[in-house]
């Protein structure tokens, strides 16, 4: 009897075994079979850490059409804000809560990377966790009110008016032109705490401040009209930084100046030291790389490569070339290369002599204690 009861519990066992086994071979086939086929996704989601109807937010459905297109599959891309802290509060949620599998992106701008390389305790991203897609710059330009009595940059020196600027926070976009102001030693009163570039240059049109900058787009609509109708003088571009770091003129103002051309003719030497510096590396974080689009460092690597190709196809996609003309103010985008070359150029040039010496500035110029933020 115990015979016979061991040798049916050894039949049902070897039947158990039995079964599991085509269960264990068709999951090993399902997943490679997965594998093979790719990155084959039909929706992704384009995080904006924005609200709606901003620049940033503008890009990100802009960019949306174009990108999918070359995509295997066309998926559909879905734009889904998440405002707050300035970009931070988004940004932070999608590197901790949205799937790493590829089918989600963020796209990022200047009030994005700056709390990022200040190193704000509010920041829980970090672009080592990220690989960078597409990339884009915009400029900005310098003016001042002609009641400075100066016909363009060069004449600053022999200001004799007290300088007032309008802006928005020393820690957002205002911060490259104020370190613009720490280079060329310009002394502008900074008056910040405006709600946005439309009423700081409001303030300037009220006489309220009598220099101050614009980026490409509102320049080229609100401000040329005026340097026509000799309401405002044109000092300098913030330019461009190129492929080797260094500061250029900016290709939508070729006959603008930069900040390198004012400081030679104002102090009669090329310009050095830590503020330079670091105005370079800010000017590179807000200008030269003002909007990124990324995917999680941690996808499939077949997601990343299939997207990293539809973006570099869009350089060579004319009929994006045609349409991206106005949202892009007529910049080009960077190829995949030039992209991952300046985003890690972007870190690397960020020592800890940088960190100190714009934590200094801050606190001492505009009373903003960084490591509070």
């Amino acid at each position: 009897m115990r015979k016979m009861y061991a040798l049916t519990l050894l039949l049902v066992l070897n039947l158990f075994l039995a079964g599991c086994q085509p269960l264990s071979i068709v999951s090993s086939i399902g997943t490679s079979s997965k594998e093979e086929q790719g990155y084959n996704e039909d929706l992704l989601t384009m995080v904006v850490p924005y609200g709606s109807g901003g620049g940033t937010d503008v890009f990100a459905r802009f960019m949306a059409a174009p990108l999918s297109n070359h995509i295997k599959n066309q998926p559909s891309i879905q734009v889904e804000n998440v405002p707050g802290g300035g970009s931070i509060t988004g940004t932070n949620e999608y590197v901790n809560s949205y799937d790493k599998d590829g089918t989600n992106l963020v796209t990022t701008s200047a009030s994005t990377h700056i709390p990022y390389l200040l190193n704000q305790s509010s920041v829980q991203y970090s672009f080592d966790e990220l690989t960078p897609l597409v990339g884009a710059p915009t400029g900005g330009v310098v003016y001042g009110s002609t009641d400075l009595n100066i016909q363009d940059g060069f004449d600053l020196g022999q200001v004799k008016e007290k300088l007032y600027y309008a802006g928005m926070s020393p820690t957002g976009l205002d911060l490259t032109t104020l370190l613009s102001f720490e280079v060329l030693e310009i002394d502008a009163k900074a008056v910040l705490g405006y709600e946005g570039r439309g009423p700081a240059r409001v303030a300037f049109e009220q006489g309220e401040s009598n220099i101050d900058f614009q980026t490409t787009t509102s320049y080229k609509q609100n401000i040329e009209p005026k340097v026509e109708n000799g309401k405002a003088v044109p000092l300098y571009s913030l330019g461009q930084i190129d492929e080797n770091g260094a500061v250029v003129r900016d290709p939508q103002f070729p006959d603008l100046p930069t900040v390198k051309e004012i400081y030679k003719e104002l102090h009669g030497s090329e310009p050095k030291g830590q503020a330079w510096e670091t105005y370079k590396h800010f000017l590179n974080a807000t200008y030269t790389l003002q909007k990124v689009i990324w995917v999680h460092k941690d996808a499939p690597e077949s997601a990343k490569e299939e997207l990293k190709k539809a973006a570099n196809q869009l350089m060579k996609d004319e009929q994006f070339q045609q349409k991206s003309s106005i949202i892009l103010e007529d910049y080009e985008i960077y190829s995949q290369a030039e992209l991952e070359k300046r985003i890690e150029n972007l870190e690397k040039n960020m020592n800890q002599e940088t960190i100190n010496w714009i934590y200094d500035f801050l606190l001492r110029e505009h009373g903003v204690d960084v490591r509070k933020l």
